[in-house]
């Protein structure tokens, strides 16, 4: 050793510079050697481990969807949603497919996957054979039954309409009549009640009422007294038709008890079975994860070791260039941080150049500078846009207030002149009263003008009044039926010429009854008023949802309106033909204010001798309008009768 020593301190300082540089060289293959030998231990390790971890990831994976798969089971066994079926079906294909996957991840696990493949297949099979009864049973309960029963009505009501005409002679058959359909009508209602809570009990009292209703109809075909061919005729067609009801009823029977055996015995089974697979495989995995943990741990420790020779070197070189960078990077980037966290708070800043620069710092210095200038430019405009938010909101707040003055002051109005009106009908009614005999027959015929104007001015300003309350009652939703609505306005209409009106298959919804009902009653007294057809005129009422709005339309075949009048009738005050009727031409504007209060649009499609359609939209659901403080003025709102 000494012998070295002294060799290296007598060596020149090229000799020693390149004997250093020897020793580096030597550290840094030393330092390989055992960066490659620990990573490759490292490589094997990590490569059982990624194997280990993706087939714990599948099998979890497959877990969480057969839990997601039972629970989807269950909720549709519970509810019969379709769904739950549906998203049942989906899970069932995505987690087969998983299946097949996971099966190439790790033989030891094939054995089970090959098990919950084939319990798989077969809930999917019993769930669609669950769905095919359940479906066919509420076919025959929902549609079939319902015939069936109403076929039965009319064929007992038929032959009690052909013994009441002899009613006192017929009472004997009348009785057993009443006592057949009094029992159909009790096997009726314990079938209802069996659909209802399937209980055996329920379908065999209905079966024997059935049996009991037929017994008496063939009594009463076998009597004597009742051998007229159209009495076997009706009394056949009642024993038909409580045959099919019996045939229709014992098929949704087993229908309903097909689907209880599905999905109570067979799909719970199933499911369990599959459950209790994926558990078992989730355990298994769970071992093979704290075994590739320990393997991974003792593989790390083995590595340590290995690379804690290199790493003294490594730190000793890393110290050297930190310093180095530290010096020429990190400073700089430090500051810059500082600056760009500044300038991201908004914040603006005078940037100094940095002399003899040239590199990437200095680049990253001007984009700095940059910024800088945009915050001051961005703070110029938000306090421009400040400026410019309070003035618009102070003009919001003045149109409002000069919106409610101008609502308030035309209830007032229309409200406080009906007073003066009244007064003046009254006083035209006593002069005419009093002074009959002794007027001349042109000053009565001045009364008379006069008093019809003083009742147009009243109607002009009940519409007027009734325009201002829109939007200002009390709305609550309430359950609407529009059938019944439509029928209410077809009966309260003038329809002197017997203009036929039709509608079919109108919703019943959850809306504000008197909007709706003032904008139909406008739109179908129209409809009859216009049309010039008398017994041929036509009106139809339709009405259609989409994308969350009903679309109503009410169409007639009258005189129809020019195309250049379809926007002036939507006016206040406008009327386009006046020599057809009467009229103060604020129901269309009345209409489509209710209309585009609640959100929605209306229009006209029609031209002269073509007829007219007018539609509008209406919002599937509302929500309870309650009037302002303001707008307590107001009476209680009145349909309004368009004129």
């Amino acid at each position: 050793m000494n012998a070295m020593l002294a060799r290296f301190v007598g060596q020149t300082l090229r000799q020693r510079i390149y004997l250093a540089c020897a020793c580096f060289v030597l550290l840094c293959v030393t330092s390989a050697w055992i960066g490659i030998t620990g990573q490759s231990a490292l490589l094997k390790s990590f490569a059982e481990y990624q194997r280990a971890e993706n087939t714990s990831v599948a099998i979890e994976s497959i877990d969480r969807k057969v839990q997601e798969l039972k629970s989807r089971s269950e909720r549709y066994l519970l509810t019969g949603a379709s769904a739950q079926y549906r998203a049942a079906l989906s899970l069932q294909d995505g987690l087969a497919a998983e299946i097949e996957r996971a099966k190439g991840n790790n033989p030891a696990i094939q054995d089970t996957l090959n098990q919950m493949e084939g319990h798989l297949d077969v809930l999917n099979s019993q769930m669609k054979l669950a769905a095919e009864e359940r479906e066919i049973r509420s076919r025959l309960v929902q549609v079939e039954l319902p015939e069936k029963a109403e076929r039965v009505r009319v064929a007992f009501n038929e032959l009690r309409a052909e013994w009441m005409e002899t009613q006192v002679e017929k009472e004997p058959q009348i009785r057993k009549h009443g006592g057949s359909r009094g029992a159909y009508v009790s096997a009726h209602r314990s079938l209802l009640e069996y659909f209802n809570h399937p209980k055996s009990e329920s379908f065999d009292l209905a079966t024997q009422h059935l049996e009991r209703s037929r017994l008496i109809c063939k009594e009463l075909k076998e009597d004597p007294k009742n051998q007229q061919d159209d009495v076997q005729q009706l009394i056949e067609e009642i024993l038909a038709s409580l045959a099919e009801f019996q045939r229709v009823g014992t098929r949704a029977f087993q229908a309903t008890r097909g689907y209880m055996v599905y999905s109570n015995v067979v799909m719970a089974g199933e499911i369990s079975e599959f459950s209790y697979q994926s558990s078992k495989l989730k355990t298994y995995v769970q071992e093979q994860k704290a075994l590739n943990q320990r393997n991974r741990e003792a593989s790390f420790k083995r590595s340590q070791y290995l690379a804690a020779g290199a790493a003294i070197g490594a730190v000793l070189l890393a110290i050297l260039l930190a310093t180095t960078l530290s010096m020429a990077v990190v400073g700089p980037i430090g500051r810059l941080t500082v600056m760009f966290r500044r300038l991201a708070a908004g914040e603006t800043m005078a940037i100094a150049d940095e002399s003899g620069r040239t590199d990437e710092i200095a680049q990253m210095i001007n984009a700095a500078r940059v910024f800088s200038d945009k915050n001051q430019e961005t703070n110029q405009l938000l306090k421009r846009s400040e400026s410019l938010s309070e003035e618009l909101a102070k003009k919001a707040d003045a149109l409002v207030e000069s919106n409610r003055e101008l609502d308030n002051f035309a209830y007032i109005a229309s409200h406080d002149l009906k007073s003066p009106l009244r007064g003046i009908q009254h006083l035209a009614s006593w002069v005419q009263e009093d002074c009959e005999d002794i007027l001349p027959e042109t000053s009565q015929t001045h009364l008379a003008h006069m008093q019809s104007r003083v009742r147009s001015m009243e109607c002009l300003l009940d519409d007027l009044l009734n325009y201002s309350r829109v939007g200002r009652m009390d709305t609550r939703p309430e359950m609407v039926d529009s059938d019944e609505l439509v029928s209410s306005i077809v009966e309260m209409a003038d329809n002197s010429d017997g203009c036929r009106v039709t509608w079919d298959s109108l919703p019943t919804l959850s809306t504000a009854r008197t909007p709706l009902k003032q904008v139909l009653l406008n739109l179908i007294t129209n409809a009859i008023k216009y049309n010039d057809k008398e017994l041929d005129g036509h009106v139809d009422v339709r009405c259609g949802e989409k994308d969350g709005w009903y679309k109503w339309e009410v169409s007639d075949n009258g005189i129809g309106i020019e195309p250049r009048f379809h926007e002036k009738i939507f006016q206040m005050y406008q009327r386009v033909a006046p020599e057809v009727s009467e009229g103060s031409g604020m129901g269309l504007a009345i209409a489509k204010k209710h209309v585009e209060h609640y959100g929605g649009t209306i229009g006209i499609q029609s031209s002269p001798g073509k007829g007219t359609t007018f539609w509008f939209t209406w919002p599937v659901q509302i929500e309870a309008v309650k009037p302002s403080s303001s707008d307590d003025l107001t009476e209680d709102p009145i349909a309004n009768v368009p004129t």
